[in-house]
């Protein structure tokens, strides 16, 4: 493995792109506002030189500028967001997130917000508290603009949202909203859920940083249950350094998630703002390589050599991730919507209730099998990456696909998800079409510092900037 950092020059970046015919006409983008950086924005509210309210009238305009063709939010309130702001402004600004508009995928509880979880089963559903997350977010600083699009029950079928990158594809799922929004230059970071792929997914076909932490890092209190031994909260932002913001002032144990009990907060800025460091880097194709779209083997194997990561052979362990995955996600949702199934299946879409109903199929001597398959698989991975900072691996199998009827295939995501592993999507490759493809970076559980490390230094290796 060669010791030099790889080059920054668009001789490199030209190695990470590969063109093809379209056949399906060129993508039709929106003009996607800038948007500054959390970490000045919040800076300079600190300073006095910006105030919260002029940080969330700017996020205004952007958002009336390009949601139209977006749709990336389910509940807009410019005036619950500037009372925010107004009282950020009123008292001391010394919160990390100072003024940063923050959007909220639509299965995170607000207590002046409605959350419908995308569902007509929750219709003017009004909470009548925060999510752990959202205090947080407050006493940081944030304000909340509205609540941002998610899928149905945060399970496949979609809602409304388009992929800023090409009108006519995917934003991905189940946090579409949020990627979207970041996407589309409306704010500068966004809360999404994962409980396979809906962070890291999403954050690749939108062309954002993504992460989704270590299971249990980030407390779910009053965040919607899919699959509670696999659900996570993530963060989509413009930048590494954005990530470890606002992943530092929403996590922690919070005293009721059992998951989260003895996690200390992170310290993710103080992570970055060490030198960074060339890391041991691993390059894993997991069982889901066959499945990548055309080409795209090509590329990521270019990737994996420009950054000198080893290849990682995987045991036959490890082909088992989609059943046990499929086996533990299912029996778990179909017990969180229960009520709803026996309540208002006629509300429901086909495609939740083939879940639910595929999920009650599930036997108890299925579902312990496949949580020891996951316990061993776990073990066997701490084994692997014990000669590594991170891995790298594809985000999806590649561009967002045509059309807004699905989200796409989270399969590439669904080993790191049951791990619990921390993992980022870095915006740092480009598809056939010249739409986003992400590359995703993992390691051990519990190592987040470590892996956000490896992602920016990989970020600054690739010259991937923020818009």
């Amino acid at each position: 493995m060669s010791g030099e950092t790889p080059r920054h020059d668009t001789e490199l970046k030209a190695a990470f792109r590969y063109q093809r015919d379209r056949g399906d006409g060129a993508p039709r983008p929106i003009e996607r506002p800038s948007c500054p950086s959390a970490e000045d924005t919040a800076r300079e509210v600190r300073e006095g030189t910006e105030t919260a309210v002029g940080v969330f009238d700017a996020c205004f305009k952007r958002i009336e500028a390009v949601e139209p063709e977006v749709s990336a939010w389910v509940h807009l309130a410019p005036d619950v967001g500037r009372a925010m702001a107004q009282a950020v402004d009123a008292g001391p600004h010394d919160g990390p997130l100072a003024g940063i508009p923050v959007a909220l995928k639509d299965v995170i509880d607000t207590a002046d917000l409605p959350t419908e979880k995308g569902t007509p089963v929750c219709e003017g559903r009004r909470p009548s508290a925060d999510a752990t997350v959202v205090s947080r977010l407050r006493a940081a600083g944030a304000v909340l603009p509205g609540k941002a699009v998610t899928t149905e029950f945060a399970y496949f079928h979609p809602g409304k949202t388009r992929n800023p990158y090409d009108l006519n594809r995917t934003p991905g799922g189940s946090s579409s909203g949020p990627g979207a929004a970041v996407g589309a230059g409306m704010v500068p970071v966004a809360l999404g859920g994962q409980t396979v792929g809906s962070v890291v997914r999403p954050a690749s076909f939108c062309g954002v940083w993504g992460m989704k932490p270590s299971f249990g890092l980030i407390p779910v209190t009053g965040v919607d249950p899919i699959a509670h031994s696999l659900d996570h909260i993530g963060a989509f932002t413009q930048s590494a350094r954005d990530l470890a913001l606002v992943i530092d002032a929403i996590s922690g144990d919070d005293g009721i998630d059992d998951a989260s009990t003895g996690q200390a907060p992170s310290q993710l800025v103080a992570a970055l703002d060490r030198p960074l460091e060339r890391p041991r880097l691993g390059f894993v194709r997991t069982f889901a390589w066959d499945q990548l779209d055309d080409g795209l083997d090509e590329l990521f194997e270019s990737v994996a050599e420009e950054l000198g990561a080893a290849e990682v052979e995987m045991p036959h362990l490890f082909e088992a991730t989609y059943n046990t995955h499929h086996t533990i996600f299912l029996a778990e949702m179909a017990f969180h919507r229960a009520e709803a199934y026996a309540s208002q299946s006629h509300r429901l879409s086909p495609l939740l209730i083939e879940g639910i109903e595929a999920g009650m199929e599930i036997s108890a001597e299925s579902y312990i099998e496949a949580q020891r398959r996951a316990a061993e698989m776990r073990t066997e991975l701490a084994i692997l990456f014990a000669e590594f900072d991170a891995v790298i691996s594809p985000c999806a199998k590649g561009e967002a696909p045509i059309g807004i009827a699905a989200t796409g295939d989270p399969i590439f995501c669904m080993l790191w998800t049951m791990m619990g592993a921390p993992t980022v999507s870095i915006p740092a490759l480009e598809g056939p079409n010249g739409l986003p493809v992400g590359l995703q970076v993992t390691g051990p559980h519990r190592t987040d510092g470590a892996v956000l490390r490896a992602a920016a230094w990989i970020g600054d290796a690739l010259g991937v900037t923020a818009p």
